[in-house]
């Protein structure tokens, strides 16, 4: 096939441009090849890998401070390239795992979770997946997820926050809570019989903090009700 093979030629020379909107649009031709041919670049991810992983990384130098009124606003000029390459990473996770360095995949991913809002919702899915692929990576990982959680459940809004925050933070906080009992209930048993929640002393004092702590007691009610719902429509 033609396609097959100067697609990947292409790719590795439009993520390597200078000019970032061209790589965004690499990243979101490779994430739809990933998706939906991943025939077409199986055999070359070894050299597509590395540029993912690279625009995976926030870079300080994009990160600039933009006046608006009386405000000061952030704005990341990489945000969107790196959008492109966690969608890209999630596509791989579900169309090329083996080809994949858990290793890797999951460094990105902690980072991701302490990332841009969109991107820790990714991210979040991920680990939600990988809790089911891969259950003893994500048990060595539990610690530094716990931690990127509790800074996600502990953000504290100004008192100026519009009601778009308000929502958004609430959404980010039942993500973060719906992963957490997933987590919980699928690594109870593997912790217990591995001795490893000894080591996970991080995650223990934030699985504690979580059930103890009232601002989230209702909302884990309602996500275990959720959870025994569908647990119950799936047995009928």
């Amino acid at each position: 096939m033609i396609l097959k093979t100067y697609l990947v030629d292409m790719l590795r020379t439009m993520l390597d441009d200078k000019d970032m909107e061209i790589r965004r649009h690499a990243m979101s031709t490779l994430n739809s090849a990933a998706h939906n041919k991943p025939e077409l670049i199986h055999g070359q991810l070894g050299q597509l890998m590395p540029y993912v992983m690279k625009e995976s990384v926030i870079k300080p130098e994009l990160v600039r401070e933009v006046q608006m009124g009386p405000f000061k606003h952030t704005v990341d000029d990489g945000l969107e390239v790196r959008k492109a390459a966690y969608e890209t990473l999630y596509a791989l996770m579900e169309t090329a795992f083996s080809r994949i360095s858990i290793i890797d995949l999951y460094d990105r991913i902690i980072a991701g979770l302490r990332d841009d809002n969109d991107i820790r919702g990714l991210c979040n899915l991920m680990v939600s997946k990988l809790v089911l692929i891969d259950p003893e990576e994500t048990a060595r990982r539990l610690d530094a997820i716990a931690e990127a959680f509790r800074a996600t459940l502990s953000t504290k809004l100004k008192e100026s926050a519009v009601k778009q925050e308000i929502e958004k933070q609430e959404e980010a906080n039942k993500s973060v809570l719906r992963v957490t009992l997933l987590l919980g209930d699928k690594l109870k048993s593997a912790l217990n019989t591995t001795g490893s929640g000894a080591q996970n002393q991080v995650w223990t004092s934030y699985w504690e903090w979580v059930h103890k702590d009232s601002n989230f007691q209702s909302q884990i009610k309602n996500l275990r009700e959720e959870s025994k719902e569908l647990s119950g429509g799936g047995s009928s």
